[in-house]
């Protein structure tokens, strides 16, 4: 923690009290930050992740954010008056200031999951606002025929673990690249990229922020409201699908110019087609030799792609 303390006064003047792990992120490491002054987010990057689109996107997003009077996480600036600080072992690191807020866990209550559909288009409104394309971070996010293309590399490459291999799995994923490559998407719109749950700040029940902005980019807003849905709607590896109709009359009560109920009429297809991407990633990951997600526990990267791909509940129309 002390060599922590040491970067994180890179941003601060005030005197660091503690530094604590904060969240439940795959990718980033991030920590909570408490000062003399108050409580800051410190956040390490990938070192895969392109800093000059991320900075491209956060002038983007955040002159948006202000005019609309939306928070967000507001970066800070080194001494030296850069956005990142890159340590001695080469890792690039960024601080904000703490947004206080509730982050939501499934299952939610009727309201909560209304204003989350509500936040989403309020926050897709002001991401159309943007007085550029933002630069997309993550290229192949959300595009199925690359994942599957990694996918399909792994197994006829020496870079898997052949008795990791699941045969009911790779079943599902013969039967599903079939039908999801087939689905036509506008990807015309600015979305967040990545409108998870855990990425949502609540208060009084009403959304209060999006964190996570790095994966701004151009899209399909239905994935993100599939997203939301698949990161709100499923309890114990179980489909709630009157949580999800609630979330999707939230999300078309704001919605206006943003999506017609034609398109809205695609969710359920789009929502499966987001599991299996997921489960897809996750299968992948797992017998890979080289690893993306965090490994939270033994198993958890298989766990993780069999919820998906066997979830349990009904999925038919829950757009209303």
């Amino acid at each position: 923690m002390d060599s922590l303390k040491g970067i994180c006064s890179e941003f601060l003047k005030g005197r660091i009290l503690s530094v604590e792990p904060l969240g439940d992120g795959h990718i980033n490491d991030t920590y909570r930050v408490r000062t003399e002054d108050g409580d800051f987010v410190c956040q390490r990057v990938r070192k895969t992740m392109n800093v000059t689109a991320l900075e491209y996107n956060y002038v983007l997003y955040s002159e948006a954010c202000d005019k609309a009077g939306w928070s967000y996480p507001a970066w800070l600036k080194t001494r030296a008056g850069k956005y990142f600080y890159t340590d001695q072992k080469d890792e690039r690191w960024r601080m904000y200031p703490l947004i206080r807020g509730d982050v939501q866990a499934p299952p939610l209550a009727r309201d909560v999951l209304f204003s989350c559909g509500q936040g989403l288009a309020n926050m897709h409104k002001i991401l159309q606002t943007l007085a550029a394309s933002p630069k997309a971070v993550y290229p192949k996010l959300h595009n199925l025929e690359q994942y599957y293309e990694i996918y399909e590399n792994l197994l006829h490459s020496n870079d898997h673990l052949e008795e990791q291999r699941n045969a009911a799995i790779e079943g599902k994923i013969r039967e599903g690249i079939r039908e999801f490559r087939k689905l036509s998407l506008d990807r015309t719109k600015v979305v967040h990229g990545d409108a998870k749950l855990a990425n949502i700040l609540f208060q009084d029940g009403k959304v209060k922020a999006f964190l996570d902005l790095d994966t701004v980019m151009q899209g399909s807003l239905l994935e993100d409201v599939a997203d939301c849905i698949r990161s709100s709607c499923i309890v114990d590896g179980t489909f709630d699908e009157a949580a999800a109709s609630q979330l999707v009359r939230g999300y078309a009560s704001e919605a206006s110019g943003l999506i017609n109920e034609k398109e809205l009429r695609l969710l359920p297809q789009v929502f499966r087609k987001i599991c299996f991407e997921l489960g897809l990633r996750y299968y992948t990951d797992s017998i890979a030799k080289e690893k993306v997600f965090k490994e939270k526990y033994p198993g958890y990267r298989l766990e993780k792609a069999k919820g998906y791909f066997f979830l349990k509940g009904a999925i038919s129309d829950f757009v209303g």
